[in-house]
């Protein structure tokens, strides 16, 4: 399944082509914090199709758009 990104901050340069990524079918967003190379404690805040999660267990579907934002500070 392919999900949109959208890094925030000190974030941004890991972004994927497109704002793009590719995860199979049922991950989580930790998982697609793992497959962007972004440690869950450099995360400050995440959003799913606009509306903030803290559950970094929570699935993912085709198309759900990930805003993740980096501690500013």
């Amino acid at each position: 399944m392919r999900v949109r990104v959208k890094l925030m901050g000190v974030l941004k340069d890991k972004s994927p082509e497109g704002d793009r990524l590719d995860l199979p079918d049922g991950s989580t967003v930790e998982q697609a914090l793992q497959a962007l190379e972004i440690a869950v404690p450099s995360v400050h805040a995440i959003s799913i199709n606009g509306t903030f999660e803290r559950d970094f267990a929570r699935i993912l579907e085709a198309e759900d758009e990930l805003a993740i934002l980096a501690p500013v500070g």
